[in-house]
């Protein structure tokens, strides 16, 4: 390790700068000191204090006013010139030296920049350029913005952070210009010619804070000049709200910092985004209840088709029950025991007759009984021929038999298919066979 030359006296960070401030403590100069320049960059800070810049052709003094001392100081603003009053002392956490002011005179007068600020003021404003009838109205859906800003600022970073999270579809494109410093006006004048001629909806000037006079390049001609000949409509966030520049009166719409801008371009978006989802839920919601009413009444209407089917059904059995007792009625079999039996009971009757008039008769009726019996024969011949052959004719319209034959029935949806014109291709079919049914599908139809 490489010693320290001999007689250096090593100091903490802390033991040098108590030093150095206990030597600005014991400078008279210091001490009640009168201090004349121009104001600017004041602003309210927390705890009811005021910070500005006292400055002049050949420096800047950082100064600050207490609260307490705020009620004897007079109205001041940027750009005024003044004698400022106070101590000027060292503070050891910034190693930065500050004078605390206690009362201010007016110099009688306005600083160079306040009045360059001020003339420039009434001669835009008396050529109207102020005016809101000249200003051009935002869009309200922008899809294209034109940032004019200087390469990686915080103010183009917080405007593309809060376009990116709530309307990343809106395109940005971006235009590098210097926003301080010699000729830095006619360089941003140039970018916003720049970003006028991409034809965007909207161009967006910004840059970060700053002091009074890094933000004056707003305040120039050339700027305003071109704010007030750009196709587009312009929005100016210079990002100091406690501070209005000539760049802020011309545009069409101005807000505080950047992140605000780009808050009010996304805002309909979101609005519409937010409408959209509401819709869509309520659309949902509407489509739910439709199909849960037509399935509702689905449900009744096939209850009320199953109700009607059985109905019918059971009326078809009905009559075909009645149809079986007609036929059973008018079976030769039945017809002929009835005649048997009549017969049977005229015989007893007969046979109850006195055997004597039955003898005299005898010889009379014997052959009309024979004749009677033949023809009960022939009827009774007559009647199980006609039986059987309606027999046979029943067994024949039997539509079971032919199934036993190997024929079957094919029914579509319950109704029995008699021609090809009564199925497609594709259709479910069953097929009722002499012992059982079969599920089949139709592969192909054809008329011949």
């Amino acid at each position: 390790m490489r010693q320290l030359p001999a007689g250096i006296t090593v100091r903490t960070v802390a033991e040098f700068t108590n030093g150095l401030a206990g030597w600005f403590d014991r400078q008279p100069a210091f001490k009640n000191a009168a201090i004349s320049g121009e104001i600017s960059g004041l602003k309210a800070i927390s705890g009811g204090h005021r910070t500005f810049t006292l400055k002049d052709r050949g420096g800047v003094l950082s100064c600050i006013v207490w609260q307490s001392a705020l009620a004897r100081l007079p109205a001041i603003r940027d750009g005024m010139a003044v004698i400022a009053l106070g101590n000027v002392k060292l503070y050891r956490e910034r190693s930065g030296y500050q004078m605390a002011v206690d009362d201010i005179v007016l110099a009688g007068g306005i600083g160079e920049l306040f009045a360059q600020l001020e003339a420039l003021r009434e001669r835009f404003r008396g050529e109207g350029l102020f005016a809101p009838e000249r200003k051009r109205a935002i869009p309200r859906f922008v899809h294209h913005v034109a940032l004019v800003s200087s390469e990686g600022s915080d103010a183009s970073k917080d405007f593309l952070q809060t376009m990116r999270a709530k309307a990343p579809f809106v395109r940005v494109t971006f235009i590098k210009t210097r926003v301080q410093g010699v000729a830095a006006d006619v360089e941003i004048a140039a970018a916003i010619d720049d970003a006028a001629r991409l034809r965007p909806d909207v161009i967006v000037v910004t840059r970060g804070g700053g002091s009074f006079e890094d933000r004056f390049p707003f305040n120039l001609e050339p700027v305003v000049r071109a704010i007030v000949r750009a196709g587009a409509p312009v929005i100016t966030a210079i990002g100091h709200q406690d501070d209005h520049h000539l760049a802020d009166d011309v545009a069409d719409a101005t807000y505080g910092t950047p992140s605000k801008a780009a808050d009010a371009i996304a805002a309909p978006w979101v609005s519409a985004s937010e409408r959209i989802a509401v819709a869509q839920r309520d659309l949902v919601r509407a489509m739910r209840n439709q199909i849960g009413v037509r399935a509702q009444n689905t449900h009744a209407s096939g209850l009320a088709l199953e109700a009607t089917l059985q109905a019918r059904l059971a009326g078809a059995t009905r009559r075909f029950a009645g149809l079986e007792r007609r036929l059973a009625a008018q079976n030769p079999q039945a017809r002929v025991a009835q005649r048997q039996e009549r017969f049977a009971t005229l015989r007893v009757r007969l046979d109850a007759l006195p055997s004597r008039l039955l003898a005299a008769w005898r010889t009379r009726y014997d052959p009309l009984a024979v004749r009677l019996e033949a023809a009960a024969v022939r009827r009774n011949e007559q009647a199980a021929h006609a039986f059987h052959i309606a027999a046979a004719r029943l067994e024949a319209a039997d539509p079971n038999r032919p199934l036993e034959r190997g024929y079957a029935m094919i029914e579509r949806d319950g109704v029995l298919v008699r021609s090809v014109h009564d199925v497609r291709p594709g259709d479910r079919v069953t097929a009722r066979l002499g012992h059982g049914t079969l599920d089949a599908r139709v592969e192909s139809v054809s008329d011949e």
